[in-house]
């Protein structure tokens, strides 16, 4: 089933259809309250209030996708540490049989709450680090501190080590300004320590703020709009991850099943204008410069479950991004 709707998907946008196949992967904002303001952060311009989403609606979302969903990333416009009930989310993952994941800043990531997710962890930690001196980091992500978040850091890859399940950890830090010319130094901060792997993250739309130069994509058609909706905290259903404020909204989880939000009503429209070549009509999406995926990329993709190709794209973009931005 699941194999079918990636290839339905991946199908549907390549030949410009307004309808998809029903979402397998999929990002759900369990909150959108955070303890930084990072400076490439979309955060910034926020105007939505902070929510925390219950375990029960979280639980409600996940039963009535269980027979599609492959992957739920656990994240969003918020830091997940900060929601108190992180682990029952996890839980309700594992109960369904969901994989899943999170990305996480590493503030709030001490001895304790390092020890609650290697007991019961995600399928993937993501470390977003973002720099490798004291300097450029805290340039970057403002309200942190280097010396305690690198600690962190190394504390939980060296608790790792003890457990018999392990989650895929991956080191990552966003090619900025502030940043890249630290990449050999970021790879070297962790030299000797036991990660799966390094991504050099490429900045997506969230740098119309900054002036960081050769981060354009191609206004083309958004593969993303066919393959990855999120949920925010509220239960508005948006048709990307990069939607902070929920502008092109496809409804909510309140008052209609996911499945029916991805196949019909705003979503037909926007899947059409992208395909008609009239992205730029929408506001947001003129906005954005989201790696877009070449279609023979994608159909490769369709052979991989979303755990799989996640354990592999930190590669593929760390080598993407080396090649596009290190002249």
């Amino acid at each position: 089933m699941s194999f079918y709707n990636r290839i339905k998907s991946i199908n549907s946008y390549i030949k410009g259809k307004t309808t998809s196949g029903n979402v397998y992967r999929l990002v759900v904002e369990i909150s959108n309250a955070c303890n930084l303001k990072c400076s490439m952060c979309p955060r910034n311009n926020m105007e939505r209030k902070v929510e925390f989403m219950t375990p029960k609606v979280f639980e409600s979302i996940i039963k009535d996708n269980k027979e599609t969903l492959e992957f739920v990333s656990l994240n969003g416009y918020g830091e997940p540490l900060m929601h108190p009930d992180l682990s029952k989310f996890l839980n309700i993952c594992k109960k369904y049989k969901i994989k899943s994941g999170i990305s996480t800043n590493c503030t709030l990531l001490d001895e304790n709450r390092s020890k609650e997710l290697l007991e019961d962890p995600p399928d993937q930690i993501i470390l977003a680090i973002d720099g490798a001196t004291s300097k450029s980091y805290e340039k970057v992500r403002v309200g942190a501190n280097f010396d305690i978040v690198i600690n962190n850091v190394k504390r939980f890859l060296d608790m790792r080590k003890e457990y018999k399940k392990k989650p895929f950890v991956v080191l990552q830090c966003i090619y900025l300004t502030e940043t890249k010319s630290q990449i050999n130094q970021f790879k070297e901060l962790f030299k000797g320590y036991h990660y799966d792997a390094i991504r050099i993250r490429q900045l997506t739309h969230s740098g119309r703020d900054r002036s960081d130069s050769d981060y354009s994509n191609p206004m083309c058609s958004c593969s993303w709009i066919w393959n990855e909706p999120m949920i925010l905290s509220d239960g508005t259903v948006v048709p990307c991850c990069q939607d902070v404020n929920g502008v092109l909204k496809l409804g909510n989880i309140f008052n209609d099943p996911l499945s029916k939000l991805w196949n019909t009503g705003s979503i037909n429209s926007l899947r059409e204008k992208h395909s008609s070549n009239m992205r730029k009509t929408i506001n947001l999406c003129e906005q954005c410069n989201m790696y877009q995926p070449s279609w023979p990329l994608l159909l490769c993709s369709t052979f991989f479950n979303t755990k799989d190709l996640n354990m592999i794209l930190p590669y593929a973009e760390t080598m993407l991004s080396m090649h596009r931005y290190c002249k």
